[in-house]
């Protein structure tokens, strides 16, 4: 061999390894960056008291259409391959992703930040990809800001984690979203942890969303889909449509598919137009949910791109859950329940979310790679796209044939391979080792779960009524809930499980007698029964009979269910006596027991901060491993001299921050550290029941912290917790300050005590000094109309200007037949708040009762309204107004203005907020048109119409005030 040559090759593979090297040793980056969005923000947050299964948290209902530029926190991910952007300070939602070599999403990047009223609390925005946890609906905190952190992991690898607790249940829950240093999708983990003592709601979906245009194709593997309620339809064919194609969903109204009877791991869309497209991978057992979600094709769904985007159009969503979909009431009549978390439970999922180049589609992925297959009638054409590097052989087998291929690749490239194939006969398809799987024969994938109801299940036995209440209280209806307990133990005194759920309830609303009397007569039924014990367990410790507490738990502990839940609760037990190694030993059994559960390891750090360090600082690392933001472990670190009170105090990010360190606090009050409880509240923002537990716990500083706390004003002040409340009922026995009451009946009400809220409202009297204390007095109390207009003027003069006083007492006046006033204050109002739809609503409902038409009708053409998802009051008053107009016009024989009105009345202005839907009832319209043009002396049948009209009206005393006027 030549010189030249060898020197040749040698410099080749030089350049090789250099280059090898560096890929392998190449590294993702991340950065937080300002960023500036044209914004319509949203504010007014209510201090009204909203008693419903998100409380405490609050509303917001002040939208606007006037934009400014804001500059929002933007923290951004990037490798070879993919960039990522996730916005901490709105919801910690992945703000949208971008495949790099074609600068095209697979994860909807909206260009503005355009809230709109959608989600539980109001404010929500689209696109991107959101987290959904607690209870059904997009999360309370969806579009606030939320704990986070920038990681570099030691793997090359980036992540930002994002956090927040769930107060209604008292969860916690973060997402690591991570970005590999050399792969092509990104990685969310869930983590989600009931560090609770109760059962909870359970409810988690991962919400991305897609652009819609460009010949949307679906691939959801199934072949059945299910509704909100459990209804039923096939997959993809229904009703002759392929409704996995987008623009054949051009039919009704919003769409949610949850596709199910597949056992798969993927799901996903490709754009035909862009080759393109955007993919989802999760093991089965951890998320067989797969919804689609589209808005309508018609105007009634289209309307929503310009309401929250401005340039970047229409779009889908692809979402993500732990249930086969997300149940609202009436799934309880279906197969499709609802689920609670059970006591101290966690739940890990992790997720990918991929672009997809040059597949033509997919239907198989794995962490390696994208499958996809195209069949004619003699051909198959496979496509492999890496997630990752690949060196594997390709093997595809037919019946009676193999074929073998080396596919060598870097991540997003693409191999394509055709082979002759009979399109009658089934292939199998494997990469490597079983890297990734595919079989074409349908009884390899598909499932035949059913999908309705017994058709004879009897809802009226001790068991169907058991099961009614158990479904009320997954979905936080606790009041409900305990009636029906008590209906199934009135039919049958010895239906043992409805008693634990008794004990259980009344454990919730703070009433322990009542719970032990439940647990009691349980146990004289089956005194093995777990979830009795453990119910008899904790109604014992709140009673001080420690002995029996630790009784319960032990026999609870012998079911698998709840025995790690019950060594936690034997670990706190000891905690108070001080007995720390007797509480190791139940936390170390916890573990055991189940490896997420993070109060054990929270205990175990505990227990060892003074006795074994290298132990504390080991439980502290395990607990960041499954909570990277936890404050416990944070606050540890202080303690231990591992960190200091401002990094802790910074860490904490989120929209309420007193409530982490209230959360915090508890958790030491359970391990019996009245210390460090008083320690991480003294670091908290200044607040009133912040103050309020200081006081209790303190002594040494109790009256000038309970002076900080009745000083402070009570309004937007919303406390839920059972501690507080006790502090509450210890402060109320040398103190009868109106704001102690105010607060401890807050929390009676939300524990379902009505009775006592309403009592300790009444000792109020009209000594508080904020309007909102009156409006949410009158949606706890029942009073006479003259009592509630006393408590509206009482308002009114406390806040001349306040819009919600002004809305409630319009509602009085016209409930009162008092228009002229109603009329007055809502033009007052119309003028101060311009853009506030209730108040615009309102208004014409009162022109309406006073039968000034014309005016509403004009005052109509010319509000906007932003609606809120689902709304249609604005154009129901609409067409309510053009019909009166109307008739009033054929009465007076004007027959062209009638004609001309009931045109109007079939408009969908969309300055009124609702888009026009496929199916809409035009019937009372046209026949007003028909019989008015009879009178012009243009004949036309119209008795077919009537006929049609009386069938089913949509308005009966409206369609018989126009019978009447017409006939």
């Amino acid at each position: 061999m030549k010189l030249k040559t060898v020197i040749q090759i040698l410099c080749f593979c030089n350049l090789l390894f250099l280059s090898c090297t560096k890929a392998n040793t190449s590294k993702a980056s991340i950065q937080e960056v300002p960023m500036t969005f044209k914004t319509y923000p949203f504010s007014d947050p209510s201090p009204v008291v909203d008693m419903n299964n998100i409380y405490p948290y609050f509303k917001f209902d002040g939208y606007t259409d006037n934009a400014i530029e804001q500059s929002w926190k933007m923290v951004v991910l990037e490798n070879d391959y993919i960039k990522v952007f996730v916005s901490p300070e709105i919801g910690g939602k992945v703000w949208g992703a971008i495949e790099k070599s074609t600068g095209k999403e697979f994860l909807y990047y909206n260009d503005v930040v355009k809230f709109r009223n959608i989600a539980m609390r109001g404010p929500w925005t689209s696109g991107g990809l959101e987290f959904n946890f607690g209870d059904i609906g997009h999360a309370p905190s969806c579009s606030t800001p939320v704990d986070y952190k920038l990681v570099e992991n030691d793997d090359g690898s980036v992540s930002c984690i994002v956090g927040a607790y769930d107060l209604p249940s008292r969860t916690r829950w973060n997402i690591d979203i991570k970005l590999p240093k050399d792969k092509g999708y990104l990685e969310t983990k869930v983590s989600w942890f009931n560090t609770t003592n109760q059962f909870t709601t359970y409810y988690q979906w991962m919400n991305a969303a897609a652009k819609a245009s460009g010949n949307l194709e679906f691939t959801y593997p199934g072949k059945n889909f299910i509704g909100h309620n459990g209804e039923t339809g096939n997959w993809p064919i229904n009703d002759n449509r392929d409704i996995s194609k987008y623009e054949n969903n051009n039919f009704g109204g919003y769409k949610s598919y949850h596709v199910l009877n597949a056992y798969s791991d993927i799901f996903g869309g490709y754009w035909k137009d862009d080759d393109f497209g955007f993919g989802h991978y999760v093991n089965y057992d951890e998320k067989p949910g797969k919804k689609l979600w589209i808005w309508g094709l018609s105007d009634q769904g289209m309307i929503w791109e310009d309401l929250l985007t401005d340039t970047k159009g229409q779009y889908i969503e692809y979402q993500a859950g732990k249930l086969f979909n997300q149940a609202s009431p009436g799934s309880t009549l279906s197969p499709f329940k609802h689920k609670e978390f059970e006591p101290h439970a966690s739940d890990v999922m992790t997720e990918l979310w991929f672009p997809l180049k040059d597949t033509k589609g997919m239907v198989s992925a794995s962490k390696q790679a994208v499958l996809n297959v195209e069949t004619s009638k003699d051909s198959l054409t496979v496509y492999v796209s890496a997630l990752e590097t690949l060196s594997e052989t390709l093997h595809i087998e037919q019946e009676g044939n193999a074929h073998q291929f080396e596919v060598k690749l870097n991540p997003l490239d693409v191999f394509k391979t055709t082979i002759a194939h009979n399109q009658t006969k089934e292939f199998n398809i494997r990469l490597g080792e079983k890297l990734l799987t595919y079989s074409s024969h349908p009884k390899d994938v598909l499932v035949n779960r059913p999908l309705n109801h017994k058709a004879d299940f009897n809802w009226d036995s001790a068991y169907g009524i058991y099961t009614k209440a158990l479904e009320l209280e997954k979905q936080r209806q606790y009041d409900e809930a305990l009636n029906e307990y008590h209906n199934c133990i009135e039919k049958d005194p010895g239906f043992l499980p409805a008693y634990s759920r008794l004990s259980l309830a009344y454990y919730r609303k703070m009433d322990y007698q009542s719970a032990l009397k439940y647990s009691e007569e349980a146990l004289s039924i089956d005194t093995y029964h777990p979830e009795v014990n453990y119910a008899y367990g904790l109604a014992n410790v709140k009673l001080g009979h420690i002995a029996d507490a630790k009784s319960g738990f032990s026999l609870a502990s012998q079911s698998p269910s709840l025995r790690s839940s019950s060594f936690v609760e034997l670990a706190k037990l000891f905690l108070k006596e001080n007995n720390h190694q007797k509480a190791l030993h139940y936390a170390h059994k916890a573990m055991d027991s189940d490896s997420n559960n993070i109060l054990a390891y929270m205990i175990q750090a505990f227990a060892n901060r003074d006795y074994n360090k290298t132990e504390a600082k080991n439980a502290i690392q395990t607990i960041y491993k499954l909570d990277p933001l936890s404050d416990f472990a944070r606050f540890e670190e202080v303690l231990l001299g591992e960190n200091n009170l401002e990094t802790f105090n910074s860490g904490i990010t989120n929209e309420l921050p007193f409530e982490s360190y209230l959360e915090l606090a508890a958790t030491y009050l359970q391990f019996n550290d009245i210390a460090s409880a008083i320690s991480v509240l003294k670091e908290s923002p200044k607040h009133p029941i912040v103050n309020l537990w200081l006081a209790n716990l303190d002594k040494d500083n109790q009256n000038n912290y309970l002076e900080s706390a009745l000083q402070a004003s009570a309004e937007m002040i919303f406390p839920h917790r059972a501690e507080t409340a006790e502090f509450l009922q210890n402060s109320l026995k040398t103190n009868q300050h109106w704001k102690l009451k105010y607060y401890l009946g807050l929390i009676y009400w939300h524990k379902g005590l009505k009775e006592k809220a309403s009592e300790l409202f009444e000792q109020c009297q009209s000594e508080p000094d904020f309007s909102a204390f009156y409006l949410t007095k009158l949606k706890l109390v029942e009073m006479i109309p003259s009592e509630e207009r006393n408590h509206l003027e009482r308002a009114m003069a406390l806040d001349p200007n306040d819009w919600r006083t002004a809305l409630a007492l319009n509602n009085n006046y016209l409930n009162n037949n008092e228009t002229s006033k109603a009329i007055t204050i809502g033009e007052k109002f119309i003028q101060l708040f311009p853009e506030n739809s209730q108040i615009g609503m309102n208004y014409t409902s009162a022109l309406l009762k006073d039968k000034q038409y014309l005016k509403a009708f004009t005052f109509l053409e010319n509000f906007n309204i932003l609606p809120f998802e689902g709304s249609t009051e604005g154009k129901k008053i609409y067409t309510l107004v053009c019909i009166k107009l109307a008739l009033k016009s054929y009465s007076q024989k004007q027959y062209e203005d009638a004609i001309m009105y009931a045109e109007k009345a079939k408009l969908w202005p969309r300055n009124l907020g609702v888009g026009k839907p496929y199916d809409v009832d035009e019937r009372l319209e046209n026949y007003i048109i028909v019989k008015a043009n009879d009178k012009l002396g243009k004949n036309s049948d119209s008795q077919k119409l009537k006929d049609d009209l009386m069938k089913t009206p949509s308005d009966i005393e409206l369609t018989r005030e126009a019978l009447k006027t017409l006939n």
